[in-house]
């Protein structure tokens, strides 16, 4: 008997790791998902600008 609650033990504590490093996971992964969001709207900021830059000095050619 005393085997088998050790083990179920060393299973709970397995879980409750695996619960905390999932709930890590989660957290680095909507954080990287926030980041790419944020980079995402830069670049089409730029995009912009570098486009209008582009028109401008075409113009100033002629």
């Amino acid at each position: 008997m005393k085997v088998i609650e050790n083990r179920a033990m060393k299973d709970e504590e397995k879980m409750e790791i695996q619960e905390m490093q999932l709930k890590e996971a989660k957290h680095i992964a909507e954080e990287a998902d926030r980041k790419y969001e944020e980079v995402a709207r830069k670049l089409v900021i730029l995009e912009g600008e570098l486009e209008r830059a582009e028109e401008r000095a075409e113009l100033s050619e002629w």
